[in-house]
């Protein structure tokens, strides 16, 4: 009986902890949070996905703007600012590139891909 109940445990509270939850961000946009520990945006059609922003969504960083336009090519009102989050010396900011969702980071003074390691390795 003892071990019949320890398995009913265990199985209960995997079943709750292997479930995704759906969330809503600050800027409106939905998401799925896994299990796992990752996360999907809950209406992704394409591994690419792309945004079409008439304007900003948050305050703007000029000096990432046009960084961001250098690195990609473009020119800076191609550029909309989704969300972002900074800190004294820090910051992380996705913006919509050309109508590509992309993320930037901010190490001490610089910017760069938040996929790029400010090592350089």
């Amino acid at each position: 009986m003892k071990n019949a109940f320890t398995l009913l445990i265990l199985l209960i509270s995997t079943t709750i902890y292997s479930q995704n939850i759906k969330a809503t961000t600050e800027s409106g946009k939905k998401v799925i949070l896994k299990s796992d520990k990752t996360w999907e945006y809950a209406d992704s059609k394409s591994d690419t996905p792309e945004c079409n922003l008439d304007k900003d969504a948050v305050k703007p960083n000029e000096r990432l703007r046009k960084h961001v336009a250098v690195e990609n090519n473009c020119e800076e009102k191609d550029i909309k600012f989704i969300n972002m989050t900074q800190s004294l010396g820090n910051g992380m900011y996705s913006l919509c590139v050309k109508g590509k969702i992309m993320k930037y980071k901010k190490v001490g003074t610089v910017f760069m891909r938040a996929e790029a390691n400010p090592m350089g390795n």
